[in-house]
């Protein structure tokens, strides 16, 4: 069974216990907005849940929320007078470059982690073993005070492997979604212009 979740123009079409099929409405008052963060007042009548960042940032970081999400379809509702001939295919093109752009962004910051990662990798295990083996030879001592400071020092063994780690497992995993997240709105998705009606727009 179907299940609808609403918020601030959002729609999330669940069918079971997953989502296929992504749903967004948002409305804007111009194509830019789209594209780029709106200045826009939260007095105004403008403001939406989304209206820190562009409204493609937002789709954007809603597939990577989702991971199993197959399609997107985005609904874009603006002013009549902001919706002009061939606007949609301009925005389907957008979305695309915009995604090819953010893709080989994504491609660098994890090959500079990958880098930067294993380096760091290196000089932290030769770091650990120096640490971990003077840990042993004050711990040897049976002075308290130095056993402290060994308890310390094997402490400080492990806490350096984790930026390393984090480069190298955690960030990777970070851009893999980024990755499925912008090709899917680039390859598996559907976008259109819809007209606000008169009696429906925001008046502030």
């Amino acid at each position: 069974m179907g299940e609808d979740r609403r918020h601030g123009g959002l729609v999330h079409r669940r069918r079971g216990t997953a989502i296929s099929n992504l749903g967004m409405n948002l409305r804007l008052r111009t194509i830019e907005d789209f594209f780029k963060a709106p200045d826009i007042d939260p007095l105004s009548d403008w403001f939406e849940a989304y209206s820190l960042t562009s409204g493609i940032e937002f789709v954007v970081d809603e597939i990577g929320d989702e991971p199993r999400v197959s399609h997107v379809d985005v609904i874009i509702h603006m002013p009549p007078k902001a919706i002009t001939d061939g606007l949609e295919e301009r925005v389907r093109t957008g979305i695309d470059k915009y995604c090819n752009a953010r893709l080989r962004a994504v491609e660098q910051a994890a090959r500079e982690d990958r880098s930067r990662g294993w380096l760091m990798m290196a000089f932290s295990v030769v770091a650990v073993f120096v640490l971990i083996w003077s840990a042993q030879k004050l711990t040897g001592t049976g002075e308290s005070l130095l056993g402290v400071a060994a308890e310390g020092l094997s402490i400080a063994a492990w806490v350096l492997l984790w930026h390393p780690l984090q480069e190298l497992v955690f960030d990777r995993w970070t851009h893999r979604l980024d990755r499925r997240a912008l090709r899917t709105l680039r390859d598996r998705s559907t976008v259109r212009l819809e007209a606000i009606p008169p009696e429906a727009a925001p008046t502030t």
